[in-house]
C-alpha cells in the first residue's frame, strides 16, 4: 500500500468511499470500483467505465475508459474497447489508444505490443524502438532487456544492442547488476555485459541491501555482489533483505534471519510478509496477524488476509469484509462487505 494522502477505500451500502486514518468518511460512497491512491489521484469506476479523483472526491479525468493504470512519469495507460493509449495528468490524450498492451512509463520510455511484437515509444508518443521484439522488459538503468528470436539481448534507450542476445532468462538492472540464466544456470552481468558472478547457481534473485540469495543444491544461502558465499546455503528457501532480515523457510515452516545469518524470529509460521514500520504479518494455521522483529505475537492471528502497515494503517480482510486496523490492532475501520 502507497497512500500518501492518508485516505482509504472502504465499502459500505454496495458502494465505494473513503476514510480518513481516523476513520473518518471523506468521500462519500459513490463509487462501483475504488483503488488507493498513490500521490494526488485514485481510480475510481463507475458503471464499468473508469478514471481519477482527487484527494477531495472530485473527479480529474471523467470516468469513460474501460480500464485505466495509475500514473508513473506524468502519464497513465488507458483503454478503450481493445487498444491501450496514454493520457496526462489534465487527462489529454497524448497518445492515441492503438496498441494491445501498454506498460508503465519508465525512465522516460514505455513499452507498448502492437500485434504480436514489441517496441518502446517515449512521452510524445513518438516510437523510439518500433515493435520488432517478441517481448519487452521495462528499462532500468538505462538498459532494457528484449527477446530476439528466443534469446534475451539488452537495448539502450536508442534501441541499440549493448549487449548481445545469448541468454535464456533476464532481469533488470539494479545499481549496474543484472541476474541471467544460460543453460539453466544463473549469474550475475554488469552492464557492459561481462559476467561478474559466474553462472552456477539454479535460482538466484536480485541484489538488496547488499546481498542476494542464491539456490546451490537445492539449499537457499546469500552471497555479497563479489559472489563471496555469505550466509551458507542450508534453507529451503529464502527471501530479500529489507530493513536487516530476511524471510526464510525451514521444514516448510517460516521465519527470519539478519545478515549474519543468525535466526531471529524462529520458523514456526506458515507463511511471514516483509517487515513493515516494525511490524510483519504472519501466519499461524490458516490466519494471518502481526508480530514484531523478535518473533513476538503484537496482534492477534485472527485475519484471513493481513497487509503490510503504511503510516501505521493496515488493511486485512476476513472473508468479503474489509477492514483497517491501527498497529495496536484497534479498527479505525470495522470489517465491512
Amino acid at each position: 500500500m502507497n497512500n500518501e494522502n492518508n485516505l482509504y477505500p472502504v465499502k459500505f451500502k454496495k458502494r465505494y468511499g473513503y476514510i480518513d486514518r481516523e476513520g473518518n468518511v471523506v468521500i462519500e460512497n459513490k463509487f462501483n470500483y475504488a483503488q488507493e491512491f498513490e500521490g494526488d489521484l485514485a481510480i475510481v469506476g463507475i458503471d464499468d467505465k473508469y478514471g481519477f479523483i482527487n484527494k477531495a472526491g472530485e473527479f480529474v479525468i471523467e470516468p469513460k475508459y474501460d480500464e485505466v493504470m495509475p500514473f508513473n512519469e506524468g502519464l497513465a495507460a488507458i483503454k478503450v474497447g481493445h487498444k491501450n493509449g496514454y493520457i496526462n495528468l489534465s487527462g489529454k490524450l497524448i497518445v492515441e489508444p492503438k496498441y494491445e498492451e501498454a506498460n508503465f512509463f519508465i525512465e522516460g520510455r514505455a513499452a507498448v505490443k502492437s500485434g504480436y511484437m514489441w517496441g518502446y515509444i517515449d512521452s510524445e508518443g513518438t516510437e523510439i524502438v518500433p515493435p520488432k521484439y517478441l517481448d519487452a522488459n521495462d528499462y532500468s538503468d538505462g538498459l532494457a532487456a528484449v527477446q530476439i528470436g528466443g534469446k534475451i539481448a539488452y537495448i539502450d534507450k536508442d534501441g541499440k544492442i549493448i549487449i548481445d542476445a545469448i541468454y535464456d532468462y533476464a532481469n533488470e538492472f539494479y545499481s549496474g547488476i543484472a541476474s541471467v540464466c544460460s543453460k539453466g544456470k544463473y549469474g550475475y552481468i554488469n552492464k557492459s555485459g561481462e559476467i561478474i558472478i559466474p553462472l552456477r547457481y539454479n535460482v538466484c534473485s536480485e541484489f538488496n541491501e547488499g546481498l542476494a540469495a542464491v539456490e546451490i543444491r537445492e539449499k537457499y544461502g546469500y552471497i555479497d555482489n563479489t559472489g563471496d558465499i555469505i550466509i551458507k546455503p542450508k534453507f529451503e528457501w529464502a527471501g530479500k533483505f529489507y530493513e536487516g532480515i530476511a524471510v526464510i523457510c525451514e521444514n516448510e515452516k517460516y521465519g527470519c534471519i539478519d545478515k549474519s545469518g543468525n535466526i531471529t524470529i524462529p520458523t514456526n509460521f506458515e507463511d511471514i510478509d516483509i517487515i513493515s514500520e516494525g511490524l510483519i504479518a504472519a501466519q499461524i494455521g490458516d490466519l494471518w496477524g502481526y508480530i514484531d522483529c523478535l518473533g513476538e505475537m503484537i496482534i492477534e492471528p485472527i485475519f484471513e488476509e493481513a497487509y503490510e502497515f503504511t503510516q501505521g494503517i493496515a488493511r486485512v480482510e476476513i472473508g468479503k469484509r474489509i477492514g483497517y486496523i491501527n498497529k495496536s490492532g484497534e479498527y479505525i475501520w470495522k470489517l465491512q462487505a
